[in-house]
Order: structure tokens, then C-alpha cells, then sequence
């Protein structure tokens, strides 16, 4: 099978992945309902390989679909550099390229509920966390977003959903007069989701 046969193939399979993650995307908006995160996450590393792939196959000849390919090669190499050399100019730069394939990061897990670390790049501030309701194991549901004063510790903290509240168990830090820590267990809070 020649080089050339397998171009049309993986420019149609690219967009029909591109038009699936866009679809599950406003389904997700308009519904709440969407797909696991771990499945998205894999169908978005695909596009980002065919993309890449892609690109280098309509460079020569020139197309100009490979202007839209450049966005994959691109944001790969801002990427790279950031990773290599650091600094807040390709930190930002990485941050807006990586946003639309960053992975879901499971911060607490229990039967009912699911909570997500929120990606807001790397500058954002502490404790924005997306709620989400597994259904039928492929399917998620959005239940909303919660801010916590502080990061969670999935192994001591605790989170119940009741009637669209958070009920968010955990350690509360009282200090005494000689700044000697004095750890409770009975501090329960209740968040909204908003």
C-alpha cells in the first residue's frame, strides 16, 4: 500500500475525531452529560498524532490544509521548549496551546462522585476543582464547580453529594497560643456547586 493511499484515509478518520471531541464538547455544554475523561483524553492524544502526522504529509507538496496542521507542530514545540528552558513567556504560550488536550487530573473518587483538579494554566490560583457524577462507567455527568480554601488530601478529606450540595468532611488546623497544632477530624463543610 503506497504512502499516498493512506493520506485521504487519515484526513477523514482525522476530522471525523475532530467532529467527535466537538461534539461530545457541546453536548457536554448544552446537557451536562459527556463522555470519561480518560476516553476524551485518549481520542485528543490521537488527533494530536494524525495532526502531527498530517502536517508533515501536506507540507511538500504545499497545501494549505497544512496551515491548520501547524497548530499541532507548533504547540508540540512551545511545549518542548517551555519544558527545556522554563520561563513565563512559554509558560503562558503553552498554557493557552495546551488547554484544549490537558488531561483531567482525579483529585477524590468515591461511588458517587468524581472530583476533577480544574486546568486554568499554570498561573491560576488554588482550589478549583469540577464535580462530576459517573454514569454507566463510559458517561459523566457535570455536576458544577466547587472552591475550597485549600488543596485536598484524598486520603484524610471527604466529599458526599446531597440535594446539589457538597458535604466536605476534613481536618481543621487550630492553633494555640504557644503555636503548637492541634488537629480535628469533626469539621464539616458545606459547599455549593456553582
Amino acid at each position: 500500500m503506497k504512502a499516498d493511499n493512506i493520506l485521504p484515509g487519515l484526513l477523514k478518520w482525522h476530522f471525523y475525531l475532530l467532529g467527535f471531541i466537538l461534539l461530545d464538547l457541546l453536548t457536554g455544554i448544552f446537557t451536562g452529560y459527556r463522555l470519561n475523561q480518560n476516553l476524551i483524553f485518549f481520542f485528543k492524544l490521537v488527533l494530536y498524532l494524525s495532526g502531527a502526522i498530517l502536517f508533515f504529509r501536506t507540507l511538500k507538496p504545499f497545501k494549505i490544509t497544512a496551515v491548520y496542521f501547524s497548530f499541532y507542530i507548533i504547540s508540540t514545540a512551545i511545549t518542548g521548549l517551555f519544558l527545556l528552558f522554563g520561563g513565563i513567556f512559554l509558560a503562558i504560550m503553552s498554557s493557552i496551546l495546551l488547554y484544549p488536550i490537558y488531561p483531567k487530573q482525579t483529585t477524590y473518587k468515591n461511588e458517587t462522585i468524581k472530583v476533577y483538579n480544574r486546568f486554568q494554566g499554570f498561573f491560576s490560583r488554588c482550589c478549583s476543582y469540577e464535580v462530576v457524577e459517573p454514569k454507566l462507567y463510559f458517561f459523566e455527568k457535570r455536576l458544577g464547580v466547587i472552591n475550597i480554601n485549600k488543596s485536598i488530601a484524598p486520603d484524610k478529606d471527604e466529599f458526599r453529594l446531597s440535594n446539589n450540595v457538597i458535604l466536605y468532611k476534613h481536618e481543621n488546623e487550630n492553633y494555640d497560643n504557644d503555636n503548637q497544632t492541634v488537629t480535628k477530624r469533626d469539621t464539616t463543610e458545606i459547599i455549593p456547586i456553582e
